[in-house]
């Protein structure tokens, strides 16, 4: 397979979907680059959802700083999915469904097996499908599961039925990693007959296993928090271009957020502590920036197993104690969505989450002081009402261009390879055309949602620097490419390019070779990124 330049200069192209999206004006002044902050908030009272209220009810702090809310919106449950003209033919998009929507306020259900024991998996299949079964077509659901790597079992659809079919098929599947638990009781088994006729010196022999079966454990914890905080990442790359509140369902008894453990070592007591804060703030800011909602649903209900040696809650058992719950928490207050543990009732904990958002405020505001460093704003939001619960993500980061290194984007890039969703930051859309005469040679077209570029001003042109990469599957059949493309465009070209996109047009020549291509585009200056994949059969 052989890809060359055609012509990268802007084009009139079919415009992609952006409903909900925050538009740069295009009449009289630019408001390029101008940072629009949305907050969505939803609103409980003792009788469930808070309708009626107007802009004015709500009072939105910034850093304390009360801000002026230059956009309100009210989204009832039921809200028609946005429509977008049909795609032509040969072509794919990141943003838009086989049908040609763009889901608004979708709900991805992530069944986490890597953190939840096999015995409650059969209970979670069970109560999944029981919920599945009353709801009725409209609302737009992923299903998505997490073993050793996160893994698209069906993605966004409006119709049950395919998820019912793709739940039937699941079947308990061991976590090696949460498995790795029993290790610790296996070493304490060292003391037996055998090992006393033999002489062993059973205090040391004693010791030394337990320490190499507590740090094999530690091990499989750190790999857990690791692979759940990269996956939830992924999610939230995957749903940041989709208009609207998402939730982020995430069935898992979770990993606790801080370990203590005591060791022996050389006749001394050591405390060893493990700390898993920056992977669950790190995943808590990419959902925030995504506008996803995380609830947490522990699926092991209220139990008291307790191990009768150590005094800790068994594996798999759950309970307000329980240390995993407190990363629940971390994980639903930081984005704006709710947990649920202790319950035996699954089923109506997924109801309970699927309608939290029934009636949503969504509050936009530009901020009255923000600097492009980076730096975090926690976010209050005051509602002119009594007794009432009111929930939103807690806070945003302002952009930071000089994070945006070399280092970091390359990173970045080979990220998006790695996941197996694609990355929606930027809108992409992309048409191949077979061209006459030619053995398998293709034109394709790679059309950018333009106004989600970082765009400068340079003399008499707006200026954008991107990275257009490619990888073919199978990997073996070709290699990647790479280049960076400079986008130099008059008033009048950036005008058509906001509202009709910006095209990119390459030669692709591919013989006998099959698979798929994997187009990545990224702003060198933001970092945000979009993938798409283009089939070639």
């Amino acid at each position: 397979m052989r890809i060359s330049t055609i012509l990268p200069i802007a084009v009139l192209a079919a415009p992609l979907c952006a409903a909900g999206r925050d538009q740069p004006s295009v009449e009289g002044t630019f408001r390029v680059n101008t940072r629009l902050v949305e907050v969505d908030v939803v609103v409980h009272d003792k009788n469930g959802a808070v309708a009626g209220l107007t802009k004015n009810d709500f009072t939105v702090l910034d850093r304390g700083k009360a801000q002026k809310i230059a956009v309100f919106n009210a989204i009832s449950a039921g809200r028609s999915t946005a429509k977008a003209s049909p795609l032509p033919e040969g072509a794919v998009s990141n943003r838009l469904n086989r049908q040609g929507e763009e889901p608004a306020g979708a709900t991805v259900v992530l069944w986490d097996k890597l953190n939840t024991e096999t015995q409650d998996q059969s209970y979670v299949r069970n109560q999944v499908l029981k919920y599945l079964g009353t709801l009725k077509q409209g609302d737009q659901i992923a299903l998505y599961t997490l073993v050793k790597a996160l893994r698209v079992a069906q993605d966004f659809t409006d119709d049950p039925s395919l998820l019912v079919r793709t739940v039937e098929r699941f079947g308990p599947e061991q976590s090696v990693n949460l498995g790795a638990a029993d290790l610790t009781d296996l070493a304490s088994q060292i003391d037996n007959p055998v090992m006393r006729a033999l002489g062993a010196d059973l205090s040391a022999n004693q010791t030394m296993a337990e320490n190499t079966a507590a740090e094999m454990t530690d091990y499989s914890l750190r790999d857990r928090a690791w692979v759940t905080a990269n996956s939830l990442e992924a999610i939230a790359g995957h749903l940041a271009g989709l208009p609207g509140r998402k939730k982020l369902i995430w069935v898992s008894g979770s990993f606790p957020g801080v370990t203590l453990d005591q060791r022996n070592r050389v006749g001394t007591t050591q405390i060893e502590v493990q700390d898993f804060g920056p992977h669950i703030s790190g995943a808590i800011r990419k959902l925030n920036e995504a506008n996803v909602a995380v609830y947490p649903i522990d699926p092991r209900g209220l139990t008291t197993g307790m191990n009768a040696k150590s005094g800790a809650l068994t594996p798999g058992s759950g309970g307000l104690m329980d240390p995993s719950i407190d990363t629940m928490e971390l994980f639903a207050h930081g984005t704006g969505g709710r947990s649920f543990y202790a319950a035996n009732d699954l089923t109506e904990a997924v109801r309970a989450a699927m309608e939290d958002d029934r009636v949503t405020y969504v509050l936009g505001f530009y901020p009255s002081d923000e600097k492009l460093d980076g730096s975090y704003h926690p976010l209050s939001v005051k509602v002119a009402r009594k007794g009432v619960d009111v929930r939103h993500r807690d806070g945003y980061y302002s952009p930071d261009p000089r994070a945006a290194t070399p280092g970091n984007r390359r990173e970045a890039l080979n990220d998006v390879f790695g996941n197996p969703l694609d990355a929606t930051q930027l809108g992409l859309l992309a048409q191949t055309t077979l061209l006459a005469g030619q053995a398998r040679e293709y034109e394709l077209k790679l059309t950018l949602n333009a106004n989600e570029l970082h765009f400068d001003r340079v003399k008499d042109r707006w200026v954008a620097l991107i990275s257009y990469a490619t990888l073919f599957t199978p990997p073996e059949t070709t290699k990647g490419t790479w280049e960076q493309i400079r986008l130099s465009l008059t008033d009048e070209k950036l005008k058509s390019a906001l509202q009709d996109g910006y095209a990119i047009s390459r030669k692709i020549e591919m013989g006998d070779t099959r698979g798929e291509l994997r187009i990545v585009v990224q702003d060198r200056t933001t970092g945000a990124a979009g993938s798409v994949r283009v089939p070639f059969k």
